[in-house]
């Protein structure tokens, strides 16, 4: 097993909101010779659609050539191939993910095409990593990335290509594995989730899905376990707002579907919210509370939902929502 932040801390690695280099290979490297080296997750929709997306994968160009035999990983076979963010990938819905390399003398390319179980599962795994990336010139559809590494995403497969050493030279060969892999997929399924948040002071591009701990923990430390009751059956979303009433802000919104079960995920996030979060006021369906940094945050069930409310610079000062 490798450890991908052995020679990924080589490139500059941000918060949450910036561009991470993705789990991959240590070996995997394009390299001169002088250089160093509500969603339901539940439901399993559709038998693989592997010979769509990747089978038919060819080089990039004419003096690429696949440098080794295609791997599969499958499963918890995951912990054989990254690691560091295996966790996350099996928590977000991961099926398989089959491996490529590519060589061009001493250069080569890392080509990953991870098959999720739906598309909520896929873009998960894409808005965890994007953070501020951008869109890379001559790459089509959903996808960010530069010269080290180039990530995409449609309906249930992520698409990564890596590029250890940054050279220039690599990047169009690694536009066009993104493009063939991408372009073989047939449909972009929707993905309802992100409706939740409301659109009014929503920062773009902070949506963070999340399906249970190791995805929430990116957003905030509610508690230990499955403190929201996800239970591998759905997810919620997080964004951050900036508004003129209450400045800056994140907001978590989970839906369960039913009023008695948002309330019964309300009481269990009470019972087992973390000691260092002060609870100031507590009402049938709300919360308020204060955390180290002297932020505030709210909890309220209302009907179906849990609306969670994070680095609150005011005391929101909320009551119980009308029955």
């Amino acid at each position: 097993m490798c450890n991908w932040m052995s020679w990924a801390a080589c490139v500059q690695l941000w918060s949450r909101h910036a561009l991470i280099l993705l789990p991959v290979f240590a070996q995997a490297a394009c390299r001169s010779g002088d250089a160093p080296a509500t969603a339901s997750l539940g439901v399993d929709p559709a038998p693989s659609a592997t010979p769509q997306a990747q089978a038919r994968l060819e080089s990039p160009s004419p003096e690429w050539t696949e440098s080794e035999r295609p791997r599969r990983f499958v499963g918890q076979d995951l912990f054989n191939h990254i690691d560091g963010a295996a966790e996350l990938f099996l928590e977000m819905g991961f099926r398989e993910v089959v491996v490529r390399r590519y060589s061009n003398g001493e250069a080569t390319l890392a080509h990953d095409v991870y098959e999720m179980k739906a598309p909520t599962a896929a873009r998960g795994i894409y808005l965890r990593f994007r953070g501020k990336g951008t869109p890379v010139a001559g790459v089509a559809g959903r996808n960010f990335g530069n010269r080290y590494q180039i990530a995409a995403q449609k309906d249930r497969y992520f698409v990564q290509v890596t590029n250890a050493s940054g050279e220039e030279r690599c990047l169009p060969a690694m536009a066009r594995l993104v493009n063939q892999a991408i372009g073989d997929v047939p449909n972009d399924g929707d993905v309802t989730l992100l409706d939740l948040l409301p659109a009014e002071g929503l920062v773009p591009g902070s949506e963070v899905i999340v399906c249970g701990p190791y995805s929430l923990e990116s957003v905030f430390t509610l508690g230990e376990g499955d403190i929201l009751q996800l239970q591998g059956q759905r997810c919620g979303i997080a964004g951050d707002y900036q508004t003129e009433q209450d400045g800056s802000f994140t907001r978590l919104i989970v839906a369960y579907g039913r009023a008695d079960v948002a309330q019964a995920a309300f009481q269990h996030l009470l019972q087992g919210l973390d000691p260092q979060l002060q609870v100031l006021r507590l009402h049938e369906r709300t919360a308020v509370f204060r955390d180290l940094n002297g932020r505030f945050g709210s909890v309220t069930a209302a009907n179906d939902k849990l609306d969670i409310r994070l680095h609150l610079v005011r005391d929101p000062g909320v009551a119980d929502p009308p029955g």
